[in-house]
């Protein structure tokens, strides 16, 4: 049996980490998987690719883990294994609540990797890793073909589209001067002159990461930033995790069963019935209003940074979320989910999303020197090869020219606006199909895309690529439940098709294969299916 995973982050981690605990050697097919990574770095992905240590993450080291069953394993490794990273990283304050950077989580992952494709091969799994980058799969015969843009052909039985996060198409008449992604950070510097004036486009953590790492790294010149929501991530407080009462399936479930469908209202509800459970005191759901944009973003910082000072209970009320949002998504109206994306989606990302301390008082000091500036509202801008890119504001039509421009906007919603000759290709042949709400339709219970022609047996999609279905999915511990939902229900599937093969159509020689591990595996409770 042969499995091609495009993409070798930490979803990628995850999956493979969780499909290799429902493997018995003895009764297991040999299976080979191929891995293929454009980075060429394996287990981080671009989230956490070798940077800056500037980036850092916005999740507690003693807290973060891409492993259901190992929590606090980042912060054990850190502990145990202080010689592989506090050369890199000799600033880094070891401790549970400390928040470390990206990289370093980032070479923790790479180990982590490198230690499951030895594991692999006790359990029959070659996991191979390629360093390319995917432009095509196609189904040939019972097969998958995947092609790269090395002209490397691979050719599996099933395929999982783990791609990460994807850039924007570039304009009609991409600009040298105009920079797709603020990544790598530490390469910023080799690409605008340290006087150079600079607009970033967004004000989510690819912004703030843009904004330090250009400063820290000695740019002097005049950076604004510009949103067109005008929200800016809040400060992390001090507050612990909490154990969801209200905010929980069992009560989703009852919910749904009793009313169908929910509107916004419920959701906000049971927002409001978890935060008074957690608190103790009242809290008016009715009177519940998404917060405006800050007027003043250094005002904004000062007071959001005296509010961190202290534990904030409707943070960790929302963080809690991550176990059921994406039930909580399916359980919405699609005429609410219309209206959530269109009027209050960057006020929920903004507070859903915070940022340390730290980085916001690095960020205060910018701007009370008068080097970082923040502009918000509609703008566009106007980029023509060899002149300087200009930034106009709707509002007024005042237009400022600058030396360089950031997108720091993220991966677009709309599959068919990605930058990706793969995804340009699968929408074309009709092998993928966009979401309503983002990315591109598949299964929620199988992970299994769906095409133009309906469901695909053999060919599977986790992460960004799933939006539309699960709606959040750019944190770790979300993607690597996913993960690891897909993993289970796919061992699961292999285990019906090789105990009936002539039912679901597989070639007689993969079936074979796999019969005898068919058969160990019918015996084995599948109890951790409905998590």
């Amino acid at each position: 049996m042969v499995l091609t995973i495009v993409g070798g982050g930490a979803t990628s981690l995850a999956f493979l980490y969780n499909y290799l605990g429902q493997i018995n050697a003895a009764t297991a097919p040999v299976t080979t998987v191929y891995l293929v990574e454009k980075r060429g770095v394996f287990g981080a992905g671009a989230a956490y690719a070798p940077d800056v240590a500037s980036n850092l993450l916005n999740t507690k080291a003693g807290f973060i883990t891409p492993f259901h069953d190992r929590p606090g394993d980042f912060y054990r490794w850190l502990t145990a294994n202080p010689g592989a990273w506090r050369r890199s990283f000799p600033d880094f304050a070891l401790d549970p609540d400390s928040y470390a950077p990206r990289p370093l989580f980032g070479l923790y992952l790479r180990k982590q990797m490198a230690a499951l494709v030895k594991q692999a091969l006790e359990k029959n799994v070659r996991i191979i890793q390629v360093d390319a980058e995917v432009t095509d799969v196609a189904m040939v015969g019972h097969s998958y073909v995947t092609r790269t843009d090395c002209s490397l052909s691979l050719t599996s039985d099933y395929v999982f589209l783990c791609c990460g996060t994807l850039l924007a198409k570039p304009g009609a008449a991409p600009s040298p001067a105009v920079l797709a992604s603020p990544y790598p950070i530490d390469e910023l510097a080799d690409k605008i002159p340290p006087h150079a004036s600079v607009a970033i486009a967004g004000a989510r953590l690819s912004c703030i990461d843009a904004v330090i790492g250009l400063i820290e790294n000695g740019h002097t010149g005049p950076i604004t930033i510009y949103s067109r929501s005008g929200h800016f991530p809040s400060v992390r407080g001090t507050q612990g995790r909490i154990t969801p009462q209200v905010l929980t399936a069992a009560h989703l479930a009852e919910l749904t069963t009793a009313k169908g469908k929910l509107r916004l209202a419920d959701v906000v509800a049971m927002v409001a019935a978890e935060l008074s459970h957690q608190t103790g005191a009242a809290v008016d759901a009715a009177a519940f209003a998404p917060p405006p944009p800050p007027a003043d973003l250094a005002d904004y910082l000062r007071r959001e940074i005296a509010l961190a000072q202290h534990p904030r209970p409707w943070q960790a009320v929302l963080y809690s979320t991550n176990g059921i949002i994406d039930q909580l998504w399916a359980a919405l109206a699609d005429a609410d989910k219309t209206e959530f994306l269109a009027r209050h989606f960057s006020a929920f990302m903004s507070y859903r999303v915070s940022i340390p301390q730290e980085n916001a008082r690095k960020l205060l000091a910018y701007l009370d020197a008068g080097q970082l500036s923040f502009a918000s509202g509609p703008f566009t801008v106007q980029a023509d090869p060899g002149a300087r890119p200009a930034v106009t504001r709707q509002a007024d039509g005042t237009s400022a020219e600058v030396d360089f421009v950031i997108n720091a906007t993220g991966s677009p919603r709309a599959v068919s606006e990605l930058d990706s000759e793969l995804l340009a290709n699968l929408l074309r042949r009709g092998t993928v199909v966009d979401h309503q709400f983002g990315g591109i339709a598949i299964d929620p219970d199988s992970y299994q895309v769906i095409g133009a022609s309906g469901r695909n047996s053999r060919l599977f999609a986790l992460g960004e690529l799933t939006t539309g279905a699960f709606f959040f999915t750019s944190a770790l511990d979300i993607n690597a439940r996913h993960a690891r939902n897909c993993a289970l229900r796919f061992a699961k599937s292999l285990e019906q098709r090789a105990l009936a093969p002539a039912a679901e159509g597989v070639d007689e020689g993969l079936a074979a294969g796999a019969q005898n591990w068919g058969r160990a595996m019918s015996e084995r409770r599948w109890a951790s299916l409905a998590e």
